[in-house]
């Protein structure tokens, strides 16, 4: 294959390390607090900074001022979930999803249309635009998000009339500025299925079950999951596959990854949570290397560039979990990564920078300076030894109680 330009917008290094890999010239397009993180992988003359490279304007005025457009290079496209949509409107036909398309892997509530259409079961919701329609809802329980932000920002939940009354009181001084959209409560066990999808057909997945759902673990629980054994839960795999194909035809997802999370009922059925396409956070895709033998960058840079996709999934004997690491209070005696590599069963270390630009003012207060892999003989020893892990660093983490003078 002749090397093809491809313009990244959002810095994402393994997605630049990933296309470089398979033969492409990559220029990418971030924002000035990433110049420092490019190291060898990109060039001043690879560089274009933009004010807010989730924007269009910013995106464009910047790329003029480097003397391009989009028009000089063969695929223009996006790893970072917030500026998939730019990527799209900037690269017109050379986007490889079109302004729609990334539109519905953006916007719950849209999505959430195409999945209820698709005959996919699907929490009840509705728009909420200001304070009267929360105070109008007739639900006993629910969950209340911004339309277009990732795991858990800005969410509140609601159990009684009086929370969502107090919650509706509250919306004009949120941080996050609305829409938002009410959903119905839905019980059950939380799953997250990442995959591969190719020509409209699911390839690949990998299914991982949350240490806590979510919204618990924003609360101050374990946040972080365990894979499910591709050849140990055949059964849960293949509905996985046909779940997840269901949702790539209704949100016309046809080439690249995904990361989609389900509720699984008591009765074992799946109730559609969101589904992005893009990889799942933290050391994600390092528990699906080792688990299954398949990169995610690499499948998500040949779905880019047009190529086949890689070799088929080899699944490992063993069982691996990842796990965000938790700091509640100021990092004194954070452990360094080579120490946390060494304790039992940790086959991956990442140190995890604070969020800065347009994410920072939506992160959750709890920090999570690190993330990491863990792998065991099976599922209950790979949990036990992610727990603790979580535990001992946090315990680390922890600021020191003064003693008083005697």
């Amino acid at each position: 294959m002749a090397d093809r330009h491809v313009l990244l917008i959002g810095w994402r290094p393994d997605a630049v390390a990933a296309l470089r890999r398979l033969g492409a010239e990559v220029t990418c397009v971030l924002a000035a607090h990433e110049l420092d993180a490019r190291g060898d992988l990109l060039d001043d003359a690879h560089t274009v900074v933009a004010r807010d490279p989730c924007a269009t304007e910013p995106t464009l005025a910047a790329l003029e001022r480097h003397g391009l457009s989009a028009d000089r290079f063969d695929v223009v496209t996006s790893q970072f979930e917030y500026s998939l949509v730019n990527a799209a409107v900037v690269g017109g036909p050379r986007s490889p999803a079109g302004i729609r398309q990334a539109l519905l892997l953006r916007d719950k509530e849209l999505q959430k249309r195409r999945v209820r259409a698709a005959r996919l079961p699907v929490a009840d919701s509705a728009q909420v635009t200001r304070p009267a329609d929360l105070l109008a809802l007739d639900r006993p329980r629910g969950v209340l998000k911004p339309l277009d932000l990732s795991t858990g920002r800005g969410m509140r939940t609601w159990s009684s009339d009086a929370e969502r009354i107090r919650i509706a009181e509250t919306l004009a001084d949120s941080p996050t500025p609305g829409p938002w959209l009410a959903e119905s409560w839905v019980d059950g066990e939380e799953l997250h299925v990442d995959g591969v999808v190719r020509h409209g057909e699911v390839r690949f997945v990998s299914v991982g079950r949350y240490l806590q759902n979510p919204l618990a673990a924003q609360r101050g629980g374990l946040r972080g999951s365990l894979a499910e054994h591709p050849e140990r839960r055949r059964g849960l795999y293949d509905h996985a596959r046909e779940f997840a194909g269901r949702v790539m035809s209704a949100l016309d997802h046809r080439d690249g990854v995904f990361h989609l999370e389900v509720y699984e009922q008591a009765d074992g059925r799946w109730v559609f949570g969101e589904c992005g396409g893009r990889l799942g956070g933290g050391s994600l895709d390092v528990l699906v290397r080792l688990q299954h033998g398949v990169d995610l960058h690499e499948e998500w840079a040949r779905a880019v560039l047009a190529l086949p996709p890689g070799p088929p999934a080899v699944p490992a004997a063993t069982t691996f979990g990842h796990v965000f690491l938790a700091a509640d209070g100021p990092e004194r005696g954070r452990p360094a990564d080579a120490e946390i590599a060494a304790r039992d069963g940790v086959r991956h270390v990442a140190s995890q920078p604070p969020p800065a630009g347009p994410l920072s003012s939506t992160t959750p207060a709890r920090r999570f300076p690190a993330t990491a892999v863990v792998e065991g003989k099976d599922t209950a020893h790979a949990d036990d030894r992610v727990r603790a892990l979580a535990t001992w660093f946090s315990g680390r983490c922890a600021t020191p109680t003064r003693k008083e003078p005697s």
